[in-house]
């Protein structure tokens, strides 16, 4: 007894000879060994690769609809570049990460004129410029800079009006006074704008946010999954238990979302120097020892 099934709105019997459903297609006269690829088109896996909507022969990879040789090109989004050095990814573009002239900022590419310049989402802000940068977790905006203001995570606000706790605004009922930080310490800063002697020649921590509990404005954090490293030692030294860290000030520090990884250092006395969050990275350690990799 035959087993029947619907492609599309065309019904099809299990044993039947020569047909192949593909995209709620019914084909007839298909051949064995014949496939349908996840983008609907017919092909012969055994001597074709399907690359988005075209079909090539095999010996190569996919990029975008073409096909590179990862042997000597780089594929960025869909576009192909020769491979020459420390080539990375910017976007759609690639570049030598060696390079001190050039600064990527969330896939836009930019030229960098000068150390202090720094990131702020996909825009570059130049150092001395009249610009703002107010970022939280997954977003950063540029503001035009106003005396009085500050930033609360992303938000930039009057300061006499608005008080801020780590990241979240607070209405002052009187005006001219704060009840809480208005001049947040820490900023979550983008991995591309720390500096090389943070990131490269000192003890950098690495690891994900479990937990986060707060008393007396002091906030206690367990971070899971944790890595100490030293790049230019080429040291790294994985924990095997949860690693307890403190803000002294819960207010005047960024938000830090459980689940997600952050890179931070550590001073002497247990002060926190900088905190950037790398969740956007598919793989963080690689990111950075990428980084340091032409100082080592």
């Amino acid at each position: 007894m035959s087993h029947f099934q619907c492609c599309g709105d065309t019904p099809y019997g299990e044993a039947d000879e020569g047909v192949l459903c593909c995209n709620n297609i019914l084909y007839h006269g298909m051949k064995d060994g014949q496939r349908c690829s996840p983008s609907g088109h017919i092909y012969w896996p055994s001597t074709e690769l399907v690359c988005g909507s075209k079909v090539h022969y095999i010996g190569k990879h996919c990029c975008g609809e073409n096909t590179y040789d990862p042997k000597t090109e780089i594929c960025c989004n869909g576009h192909r570049h020769i491979r020459s050095g420390n080539m990375s990814c910017c976007g759609v573009t690639a570049y030598n990460t060696s390079s001190l002239q050039k600064k990527c900022c969330a896939g836009t590419l930019y030229d960098w004129q000068g150390r202090e310049s720094q990131c702020c989402g996909n825009v570059l802000i130049e150092a001395g410029s009249n610009q703002t940068c107010c970022s939280a977790s997954g977003l950063a905006l540029v503001y035009n800079t106003q005396p009085g203001f500050t930033c609360c995570g992303f938000h930039y606000t009057n300061a006499s009006l608005w008080s801020c706790c780590a990241g979240v605004l607070h209405p002052n009922l009187k005006p001219n006074t704060t009840k809480k930080n208005n001049d947040p310490g820490h900023k979550l800063l983008p991995l591309g704008d720390l500096t090389l002697e943070d990131l490269c020649y000192k003890n950098v921590s690495l690891g994900m946010v479990e937990t986060v509990s707060v008393e007396n404005n002091i906030r206690s954090i367990v971070m899971v999954n944790t890595m100490l490293k030293m790049a230019s030692e080429n040291r790294v030294q994985a924990l095997h238990y949860p690693h307890y860290l403190t803000l002294p000030d819960h207010c005047g520090s960024p938000e830090l979302v459980p689940g997600n990884t952050y890179i931070w250092v550590e001073t002497p006395s247990m002060e926190i120097s900088f905190i950037s969050d790398l969740s956007n990275y598919s793989s963080p350690l690689h990111s950075i020892l990428s980084m340091c990799g032409h100082l080592i």
